[in-house]
């Protein structure tokens, strides 16, 4: 009989962050590096540090020149405690538990509530990969392998799909849409036509897969046409 584990895992998510708002406490190396990762989120943020230079010139960056401060993360939705002295870490950490707040000490990632993975775009697709905030750096070097292997075109595929769903949601048609039917478009080599522009073998194959009203033009997906 096996005995029962102890060891829990983290549990992944993607948050909507859109008129949250997240407090950064110093922007050293690592605060500058959150700040930057939560820009093209649409959060409303909050920079706290003596020394804070102003990096970015979005009405939605808020920089307090000042030594932090209890109740500075009164109405925070998310808090990352990053400067380089760990009592005042401690002190954000206790008052963003007090209050219920999700919080990431750079300091000492095991006592913190979330942690970041490292992040690889492709238009609306993400990928992130993670260890726990066990090692950040390998972490990174995983993404960074992974993004020569994830070309450009899978955000666009991603689009395109997407589209598709929400067409077929809004219409409720007898068009099939299933994880075989999708797995169907990425066999006939969807990812090589949008690579290479290839518009109307694009649209050729919507139809057959789908049928008509469901071309590039009537999804309102844009993609660059071929080079002639």
């Amino acid at each position: 009989m096996h005995e029962e584990s102890n060891k829990t895992s983290d549990y992944p998510v993607t948050l909507r962050l859109a008129g949250q708002q997240v407090v950064i406490v110093g922007h050293g190396r690592v605060g500058a590096r959150k700040l930057s990762g939560l820009l093209d989120t649409g959060a409303q943020i909050k920079v706290i540090d003596p020394a804070a230079a102003v990096t970015s010139n979005q009405s939605q960056v808020k920089y307090l020149q000042r030594p932090y401060r209890s109740g500075d993360l009164t109405g925070a939705r998310l808090v990352f405690a990053c400067t380089d002295n760990s009592t005042v870490n401690q002190a954000i950490a206790d008052e963003a538990e007090q209050l219920s707040i999700c919080y990431c000490r750079s300091d000492q990632p095991q006592d913190s509530t979330f942690t970041l993975p490292a992040i690889l775009r492709r238009g609306e697709l993400t990928i992130a990969v993670a260890t726990g905030g066990g090692s950040p750096a390998m972490s990174a070097l995983i993404r960074d392998d992974l993004a020569g292997q994830v070309p450009e075109s899978w955000g666009k595929a991603v689009e395109i799909i997407a589209a598709i769903r929400r067409k077929w949601l809004t219409e409720q048609t007898e068009v099939q849409y299933n994880q075989e039917v999708l797995r169907n478009l990425l066999d006939q080599e969807l990812i090589y036509l949008i690579t290479h522009n290839k518009l109307k073998k694009i649209n050729q194959l919507l139809l057959t897969q789908f049928g008509p009203g469901y071309s590039l033009e009537e999804l309102q997906v844009q993609i660059a046409k071929e080079a002639p």
